[in-house]
């Protein structure tokens, strides 16, 4: 089933890349070459050893994708729109392109299309098929919150993603307190524990693609103070002393 998958996807990867060449700038050394060196910072953080071709596509909503898929003869591509590029600064720019670079180095489309069609049986079934839903949509979410992580781990500042973030779901390069952005997120939580069980109940049960924005910020908040996020950083500061040395 997996190599099918992947045969599908690549072809759809192929019209995609085709569609891109004819529309869209591809960023190089030559074209955009502080954005691609920023590219290649990411993914040198994330370890991601395999080439990944990034596109500019003339779009006036500010968004980023990829189709997070790894084949062994072309590149993956990452795409980032020209109102991202003008609503955010270079800094959030390499923090989201970290996000698409978490989708792609955990191939989120090829294991989520797995568990799509892993689950069809069971969505006749009255229970099981309600209990499937709900778990690949929670997948989905968590697939989301992990990406957030990439992006901090390659920009190691909460302000910056969470910049990026508001400016996104703002629409607007205006929005720039991030931290009163962060204190919402914190109301929002503190605010959705004393509501009424009712509203909770139906603001779980809302179907979404990606995780509430504020809840996105405070997880990523979280993630920062922890002890795990520490060691992370703490042994990648090792490792490159390591490779210094040699």
């Amino acid at each position: 089933a997996e190599d099918a998958i992947r045969r599908t996807l690549a072809v759809v990867e192929q019209g995609v890349r085709l569609d891109l060449l004819s529309s869209s700038v591809k960023v190089s050394e030559k074209q955009l070459p502080n954005l691609h060196a920023s590219m290649l910072e990411a993914c040198r953080v994330l370890d991601l050893d395999t080439p990944v071709e990034l596109y500019v596509q003339s779009n006036p909503q500010a968004n980023a994708f990829t189709l997070a898929l790894q084949g062994p003869e072309t590149a993956p591509i990452v795409v980032v729109t020209s109102a991202l590029l003008d609503r955010c600064t270079e800094e959030e720019v390499q923090a989201i392109i970290g996000h698409e670079l978490g989708h792609l180095k955990c191939e989120h489309s090829l294991y989520l299309t797995l568990g799509g069609l892993a689950s069809t049986p069971l969505r006749a079934l009255p229970i099981l098929g309600a209990q499937a839903d709900s778990l690949l949509q929670r997948w989905r979410l968590a697939a989301e919150y992990s990406c957030d992580r990439a992006a901090m781990l390659v920009s190691q500042d909460v302000s910056v993603v969470a910049g990026a973030m508001l400016k996104l779901f703002a629409g607007t390069s205006r929005a720039t307190n991030t931290q009163a952005f962060i204190d919402q997120a914190l109301e929002y939580e503190k605010l959705l524990k004393s509501a009424n069980p009712l509203v909770r109940a139906s603001i779980q049960r809302q179907q979404r693609t990606h995780p509430l924005p504020v809840n996105r910020v405070a997880e990523l908040q979280k993630w920062a103070d922890s002890k795990e996020y520490k060691t992370i950083l703490e042994k990648a500061a090792q490792s490159d002393d390591n490779d210094g040395k040699e």
